[in-house]
């Protein structure tokens, strides 16, 4: 049963048709006001050129029934947010499927603080930085139960933007990374969510300082792309970051990137 004032599971399509974009006026809500780039123009372009490149394997990767943003309830969209930290979609998936081995769902969250860190933290080690994650998930689950008095942060989807973004933020060792994915989507608001891949490539792409922190990265790009953009450009920039020879992380390529050339 569906709980009250919360969004029915249906998954976002990532075949948008994105509407005409506007061009932008100098934009004072930029931690850096004078930095223009990117344009309007510039992530309309970048993103029917990514579109071409990568949505077949966008799709095929994250149209996964599992996904956070398939997730309605926000708890454990959290959870699955923090799994799939520092880490691809693959191995946050097989720590799931160990979560469900060893407790018989990700979300059985009486019996993940019954069995303690220990047993958790081995549960998730196939998935990668399972000492982190396993006191991550830890500490959320038991400050939320503290809180509220149950495992369930479902009133967020009455809460303002910067309301919610400073709920999941207040969480120990919560950063804005994983705070943006459950915003974007379980909550589904339109926060433009900064990975490796996507800091990476937006310094090599002059769309940000290259002294910016990822944090004032995410706060530039948050006010800089279109909002009907956000969603799919996220996406479109990890698998464009896996694949290009000069984006990819750790490359030490000659080459141009084979999207930029195409803008």
């Amino acid at each position: 049963m569906q709980r009250a004032n919360q969004p029915s599971a249906v998954k976002r399509e990532f075949h948008t048709t994105a509407a005409p974009v506007k061009r932008a006026k100098k934009d004072t809500s930029s931690p850096f006001p004078d930095f223009v780039q990117p344009t309007p123009e510039e992530c309309e372009a970048m993103h029917k050129v990514l579109k071409q490149m990568h949505q077949t394997d966008v799709d095929k990767e994250f149209s996964d029934e599992n996904t956070p943003e398939t997730i309605p309830v926000v708890l454990d969209a959290l959870i699955v947010a923090i799994l799939s930290q520092a880490t691809g979609w693959n191995n946050a998936k097989r720590a799931m499927n160990s979560m469900k081995e060893v407790y018989r769902s990700v979300f059985a969250y009486d019996a993940i603080i019954a069995g303690g860190r220990e047993k958790l933290q081995e549960t998730i080690r196939c998935g990668g930085m399972h000492v982190r994650k396993s006191a991550i998930i830890i500490s959320v689950l038991e400050d939320v139960k503290k809180r509220y008095g149950a495992y369930n942060l479902d009133h967020m989807f009455n809460l303002s933007d910067a309301e919610a973004m400073r709920e999941l933020l207040s969480y120990k060792y919560m950063g804005p990374k994983s705070a943006s994915v459950v915003m974007g989507w379980c909550l589904k608001r339109n926060p433009f969510t900064v990975d490796t891949h996507v800091y990476r490539i937006t310094g090599l792409w002059g769309w940000r300082p290259q002294s910016a922190s990822r944090e004032k990265t995410q706060l530039h790009l948050e006010a800089k792309i279109p909002p009907q953009l956000k969603h799919d450009l996220h996406f479109l920039l990890i698998a464009h970051g896996r694949s290009c020879p000069a984006c990819r992380g750790g490359s030490k390529s000659t080459e141009d990137c084979t999207a930029k050339k195409k803008t």
